[in-house]
This record gives structure tokens, C-alpha cells and sequence, in this order.
């Protein structure tokens, strides 16, 4: 029989999953080096915690996370309705019939993103594309502005009775001092530095009663 779950529980077991996947990046640096990581890092954070809470409450069918990876670029207008990845938490906690809430409306939400340095200079084939990277460099200050949206997002979400969680971490394989060492980048953060071309930091944001 499946076991019913408390909201302490699930927070552990989130924060759990996010120091595994800190972990799994630290691990594949390579990974940084993909047109779009944070999409992997999201999948990874997804599917992890999906077997996590399906092995603790022993719930083997268990399918209630969402999983979007089309989060639109930093130069896209605003954000997508819901964070890329959500919860409808309410079978965990043995209230699925209770409520008027609907099961789109997230109890969970969590958000990855990823920061990246370019080289301080920048070869281009003849089709305008990186001969030394497989990625065109994005403006770091457009990518804070990104972030900080997020949190304004989750912020809200937060007054709506929904837990959020948000994972970024900045890879500085060129070794330059960007915007983000500069602090004009996520200042609220405070970066736990595994390797010294990486750091990770998250931010939790509590569900607040109505």
C-alpha cells in the first residue's frame, strides 16, 4: 500500500534530489559545453525526483510531476505559465479529492538555471557559428534579468500555497570576472564553490497559507 507523506518529508526529499543533481554536475563538466545544459539539467532533476518520491512512498506508478524543457531564452518575452518543472503533490499527502485546486496548479515548482562565461574571444565558421564551442554566447546581464524573473515567479506561486525551489549554477571555465562575480548577478546567492570553475547555489521559497 502506498505510503502517505508529510510536507516536511517532501521538502527533504527535494532538497535531497537537488544535492544529488549539484553533485551530478560537478561531476560531468563536459556538460557545460552543450548548446542548451540547463535543459539536461532539468530532465536529470525531473527524473530523479520522480523515482525518489515514488520509491519513498512505494508507489511505483506514481506520474504526477510535469516536465517542460521549452522555457523560452532570456530574449524571449516573459515566462512560461509554470516553472519547467511541477508537482500536484495532493496523493503524496492523502487529499486528492480534497479542495477546489486544480491538478495543473502546482503544489511544488522548481526551476533550473545555468550561467556561463564565453571566451574572451570568439572564432566564427562561415556560417556565423563558434569553431571552439558549441554555443553562441548569451548577455549575462539578459540572463540575471531571467533569473530574477524566476524568482518574482516563484515568489508568487509562493502566496498561492506552492513550494519553489530554484537551482542555479554558473560554470566559469574561461576564468573571467563576469557580472556574476561582480555580484551584479543573483546577489542574493550565496555560491557553494566545488570546483573553481564551478559554483551552485539554490533558493527555497516556502508555500505561505492564504
Amino acid at each position: 500500500m502506498p505510503q502517505l507523506l508529510t510536507l516536511t518529508q517532501v521538502r527533504d526529499l527535494v532538497q535531497s534530489t537537488v544535492d544529488d543533481i549539484a553533485a551530478w554536475c560537478v561531476a560531468k563538466p563536459r556538460l557545460f559545453e552543450l548548446p542548451r545544459p540547463e535543459q539536461q539539467v532539468q530532465f536529470e532533476l525531473a527524473s530523479r525526483l520522480r523515482e525518489a518520491l515514488r520509491a519513498r512512498t512505494a508507489h511505483p506508478t506514481w506520474d504526477r510531476l510535469y516536465f517542460d524543457a521549452t522555457r523560452p531564452r532570456a530574449d524571449s518575452d516573459g515566462l512560461p505559465a509554470r516553472p519547467p518543472i511541477f508537482v500536484d503533490a495532493r496523493q503524496l499527502y492523502g487529499s486528492v479529492a480534497s479542495g477546489t485546486r486544480s491538478a495543473l496548479e502546482p503544489d511544488i515548482a522548481l526551476a533550473v538555471h545555468v550561467l556561463r562565461s564565453s571566451r574572451s574571444t570568439l572564432e566564427v565558421d562561415e556560417n556565423g557559428l563558434p569553431t571552439e564551442q558549441a554555443w553562441l554566447p548569451h548577455n549575462l546581464l539578459a540572463e540575471g534579468a531571467q533569473l530574477e524573473a524566476s524568482v518574482e515567479q516563484l515568489e508568487r506561486l509562493s502566496h498561492a500555497c506552492c513550494d519553489g525551489v530554484l537551482f542555479v549554477v554558473y560554470s566559469n571555465d574561461a576564468r573571467r570576472k563576469t557580472a556574476v562575480d561582480r555580484r551584479e548577478i543573483a546577489s542574493w546567492a550565496s555560491w557553494q564553490t566545488p570546483l573553481d570553475t564551478l559554483w551552485w547555489t539554490v533558493r527555497h521559497f516556502r508555500a505561505k497559507a492564504r
